[in-house]
């Protein structure tokens, strides 16, 4: 176990004292308007305390295939909060018989009422769950293709949600009461990663220490799913509606729709209420681990008692100016989609908490990230101004590069980084470029004299040399200088990258150019079809993204193609592209 071992084993041991026959169940046919019953949930501490509700009426083909129970609740702080998140999934009976879980409540209602999803729903999407996770298998996302996801990787830059998966539709109540995550308040730059998703984030969410009264494993129970876990923590809140065996079911709607999923399940507390015009909510904290969640389903989601889940380790450290050092340690869980989103939020949350947001500054970032059978990518990137958010899409990015990738599920062993903090602007812009030589002949090196200037306005010289192969065609050539991301970007032909494997992969992203190197290309027009991505004349794959077409491989139409460069690195990030021609003999 990862965390608070013999508070788990005590608790998951608990559960063979839950031993209660599972209720009957009172499908929605039976309920009537007018009828009454409670429902169980945790306001406070650990204890499982009863409230009561009234029946309104049965909103038929909420969704097509889905019925709401419309309810209204009694007891408790409910009269002065309404219904608060975090009473998601508690079990809700009439005459002794479950109808299934409150799930929804209604933006700055004036009286608790909310909507309760029938348990045979619940049933219908939950029940299938194995009690071992199946076999990875691998994530082809239908609207993406690898030069997609590799080209974003290499500009430093995240898809959006909205191009990796179909973002859901809200339920009824949903819009007015979305998923609320506890453990921080996301600055704005953190919460572009989430568009799309209805989740809204609070920061009060005491720390998994093991502190704290847990909720009995059992109906009405309080959990916690963490998402991130260690030195910050992330977090969803909700109660348990059904047990069967080491099944749980909890909620009565969806995390995020996921599907299967690898989480972890803990235990939590309430520390206390928090009534609210808009959103009232329970403020909770996560007490100790019992299990792992399971399946994540739009009527709810499953968890296996005493499963353990796999994640991710996560480093980073902080050195600032040479004179703090700081480590933190973090634990994200492992999916395809939402592994990239949560690393990109740990580390943007942690450069907030420890980098000022104003004045002069430069940040490196150097690290790797570890993927077995593989080679471990290396990160390397730098910002010279105010937009820290960068460095967080940038690592980001290379992960989701890695876990969409068509050909099998990477097994990411580990992710560790390093960032470096200077009270200046490092930044340099290419203010000149000159070649040493009018012509060039075959088989020898073009000398190229470039001009850097810093932000004071001060300039300074340094020479590339690049090699011309003997296969290159006589005429004309142009030759580009620039760092990688203006080469990246100023890219006019968009030749698509061309994989086969993860290995491959791999290969293009630790070969990507850096935004601290200035680089020079010679490049030339060729007849004849694009090299998709393999080497030529020892180029690196990286810059297959340069070798690019303008047609098809049947066209007699020109491409480009490298055929020497040179790299110069730099301690400080790199700007600016210029061109300019010269003639080959």
């Amino acid at each position: 176990m990862n965390f608070l071992t013999s508070t788990v084993l005590a608790l998951v041991l608990a559960v063979s004292l839950y031993s209660q026959t599972p209720p009957p169940i009172m499908p929605v046919s039976e309920i009537k308007i007018g009828m009454k019953g409670y429902g169980q949930t945790v306001f406070k501490g650990g204890n499982i305390e009863r409230f009561e509700f009234e029946v309104l009426g049965i909103e038929k083909n909420s969704m097509p295939g889905r019925n709401m129970v419309l309810v209204k609740a009694s007891g408790g702080p409910l009269a002065d909060t309404g219904i608060l998140a975090g009473m998601s999934g508690s079990p809700c009976y009439i005459d002794g018989k479950l109808i299934g879980a409150l799930s929804s409540g209604f933006q700055w209602e004036k009286e608790p009422i909310g909507g309760i999803t029938p348990i045979q729903e619940m049933l219908d999407q939950l029940q299938d769950v194995p009690d071992a996770i199946s076999a990875r298998t691998p994530l082809i996302p239908p609207k993406l293709d690898p030069a997609r996801i590799i080209k974003s990787a290499q500009l430093g830059e995240m898809l959006p949600l909205s191009e990796i998966m179909t973002l859901p539709a809200p339920a009824m109540g949903e819009q007015s009461l979305p998923l609320l995550l506890y453990g921080t308040t996301l600055d704005p730059e953190a919460k572009n990663c989430w568009n799309g998703l209805p989740v809204r984030f609070a920061g009060a969410m005491a720390s998994n220490s093991g502190q704290g009264e847990p909720s009995p494993i059992e109906p009405g129970g309080m959990v916690a799913i963490l998402l991130i876990q260690g030195d910050m923590n992330l977090a969803a809140s909700g109660t348990i509606t059904y047990i069967s065996g080491k099944k749980a079911m909890l909620f009565g709607h969806r995390l995020l729709n996921l599907g299967a999923v690898d989480f972890p399940m803990w235990s939590a507390s309430v520390l206390t209420h928090l009534a609210s015009y808009s959103d009232s909510v329970k403020l909770t904290q996560a007490v100790a681990q019992i299990g792992a969640l399971r399946l994540d389903r739009p009527t709810g989601v499953v968890g296996i008692i005493g499963a353990e889940p796999k994640l991710i380790p996560f480093r980073v450290g902080i050195n600032l100016g040479g004179k703090k050092n700081l480590n933190f340690r973090f634990e994200i869980i492992d999916h395809p989609v939402m592994t990239p989103v949560l690393v990109a939020t740990a580390l943007s949350q942690t450069i907030l908490s420890h980098v000022r947001q104003t004045g002069m500054q430069s940040l490196s970032l150097q690290g790797n990230i570890k993927i077995a059978n593989q080679q471990p990518i290396t990160i390397e990137n730098m910002v010279a101004d105010l937009n820290s958010s960068r460095l967080p899409e940038y690592l980001g990015g290379m992960i989701q590069a890695i876990c969409l990738n068509p050909f099998e599920r990477p097994v990411i062993e580990g992710i560790s980084v390093n960032i470096k903090g200077e009270e200046r602007l490092d930044l340099t812009a290419i203010a000149g470029v000159r070649p040493l030589r009018a012509r060039v002949k075959r088989g020898q090196t073009l000398p190229v004299l470039i001009t850097l200037q810093n932000i004071q306005g001060v300039r300074e010289t340094a020479t590339l040399n690049v090699p011309v192969p003997l296969s290159a065609k006589p005429g004309k050539a142009m030759l580009q200088v620039g760092d990688g991301l203006s080469l990246l970007r100023n890219d006019p032909d968009s030749q698509k990258i061309r994989t086969t494997s993860l290995s491959e992969m791999v290969m293009l992203l630790n070969g990507t150019l850096k935004n601290n190197f200035a680089y020079a290309f010679l490049i030339q027009n060729q007849d004849g079809a694009g090299l998709r991505g393999n080497r030529i004349e020892g180029i690196p794959p990286s810059i297959s993204s340069l070798l690019l077409a303008d047609g098809d491989t049947s066209s007699n139409r020109l491409q480009r193609q490298v055929i020497g460069r040179a790299a110069l690195p730099l301690e400080r990030e790199v700007t600016g592209l210029l061109s300019l021609e010269v003639e080959i003999e």
